[in-house]
């Protein structure tokens, strides 16, 4: 029987301490890199969970105080009669913004005011007068074919906002 028995050389074993040591820094490195990625994911998390706390703070506030919660200047407002059809249907929901100033408002601009009479309506501006004094008046109406023009004249101080778009599938 003929066995040669191979002895591992000196540079061989340097060679497997150097991956050894390469393995055990790896690992460190990995294990420095979980506690912070953590630590980052908690931190994003709670802002979230604070923002939506804050965001319902705000809308019960609104609500209490009997106006239509906004966020970030936005409103969603929901369509409750049949004035604007087919264009805004009944049970539509819009996003609409607060105007920056209501007395540069245009002709087919969709408008959300509040009438005299307190109620919330949401009609378009089919025309914008101007008085000798420079007061902005506004005609407006719902768009859809039965409806006539609003018998009051919309005055910027009642506009509440304007339409940007319709939430799809309402």
């Amino acid at each position: 029987m003929d066995t040669k028995i191979r002895h591992t050389t000196p540079d061989e074993i340097a060679a497997m301490h150097r991956v050894i040591a390469n393995a055990k820094q790896k690992r460190i490195r990995k294990q420095t890199k979980k506690p912070v990625i953590k630590i980052a994911g908690w931190i994003i998390f709670f802002i979230i969970i604070l923002s939506l706390l804050a965001t319902l703070a705000s809308i019960h506030m609104a609500k209490k105080k009997g106006e239509t919660p906004g966020l970030l200047g936005f409103q969603l407002y929901k369509i409750e009669s049949g004035s604007m059809a087919p264009v805004l249907p009944v049970g539509a929901v819009i996003l609409s913004r607060r105007p920056a100033d209501a007395s540069q408002l245009q002709e087919q601009d969709i408008v959300t005011f509040e009438t005299t009479s307190g109620a919330i309506v949401t009609h378009r501006i089919i025309k914008v007068l101007t008085d000798d004094k420079g007061n902005v008046r506004y005609r407006t109406k719902g768009d859809n074919p039965i409806s006539s023009p609003d018998l009051e004249m919309l005055t910027p101080n009642r506009v509440i906002a304007v339409f940007i778009t319709k939430i799809p599938f309402t």
